[in-house]
């Protein structure tokens, strides 16, 4: 979805959205491909072509330039992650996830892939295929906070509230051994608490939360008005973007949810289903719940 360190490819906290800045594609699918001389020669001059023509803001162009790579040879991984990521930033999810699963089918192990065809199968609210992919991705249990991120909200989105604490806490824990910081692991742990009647474990969360802030930036806003300290109405005129007025609504939305303030809620949580970015991972889950009855914690 929108998160990328450097929410669709999966390396991520700077940013949120699913597409990923068109250099970052080009440096990192790359990463990811065959031995030179595994591959036959013939395909390679496209996928650098892909890449570049990616690099420059061109996906329909990098798109035919990939297809001729594969032509040369249909398992190439570079030419086969460059479209899958691009349908993947086009939110031609159905395109995307075949993609993907392309890649597992001809390279098993390959984590980034599985995870790719999760995201595109949460983005189409197949929850079964979501997980059944994010566990894959998590099988060798990689290094990776924003595979276990991944696995956490389809695991909320499937009410299995005490798995997702828990995959919301290896998260964080992967992020700090890669020296990278996010927010939103602790943000899950702290709703799946709640919705689990864990309120002591959800403050938990939520008081580490607030020791991990750094500056001002985005979801700081959030861990605020979860913690009392600004109200919903000054959440909301914090935010810069669709992708964090989506996130705002939905976690508005969820805390009064927790409160037994059903119909509330239920204005947020419709809010984002109407009008919320689809590309975050809060729009789908916001869906999900606004089908939900409330849990009450008292």
């Amino acid at each position: 979805m929108m998160r990328t360190t450097a929410k669709s490819t999966g390396i991520r906290p700077q940013g949120r959205l699913w597409g990923l800045p068109a250099l970052i594609v080009a440096l990192c699918a790359p990463a990811f491909a065959l031995p030179m001389a595994e591959a036959p020669r013939t395909a390679k001059p496209f996928v650098d072509e892909g890449y570049a023509q990616l690099e420059a803001g061109n996906s329909e162009a990098a798109l035919d330039v990939f297809a001729k790579a594969l032509e040369s040879n249909e398992k190439d991984v570079s030419a086969l992650l460059g479209r899958a990521m691009i349908f993947a930033e086009q939110q031609r999810h159905e395109e995307a996830f075949s993609t993907y699963d392309r890649i597992v089918e001809y390279y098993p192990k390959h984590a980034f892939a599985w995870n790719g065809r999760g995201i595109a199968a949460f983005n189409m609210e197949n929850f079964d295929e979501a997980l059944s992919s994010f566990q894959r991705a998590t099988a060798d249990r990689p290094v990776n906070g924003f595979f276990y991120e991944s696995l956490a909200w389809t695991l909320m989105c499937r009410g299995e509230f005490e798995r997702a604490a828990e995959s919301a806490k290896t998260a964080s824990l992967m992020y700090d051994r890669k020296g990278e910081s996010s927010l939103y692991p602790l943000l899950i742990a702290y709703f799946a608490h709640l919705e689990a009647g864990e309120k002591e474990q959800a403050d938990r969360a939520l008081s580490y939360a607030r020791q991990n802030k750094r500056g001002h930036r985005w979801p700081n806003p959030v861990v605020d008005y979860l913690s009392g300290a600004i109200a919903e109405e000054e959440l909301i005129g914090l935010v810069t973007d669709s992708a964090q007025e989506t996130e705002a609504h939905t976690y508005i939305g969820l805390h009064l949810r927790s409160r037994g303030e059903a119909e509330q809620a239920a204005r947020h949580l419709d809010w984002v289903s109407r009008e919320g970015d689809p590309r975050v991972f809060e729009y789908t889950l916001a869906r999900v719940f606004n089908l939900q009855p409330s849990v009450a914690l008292r």
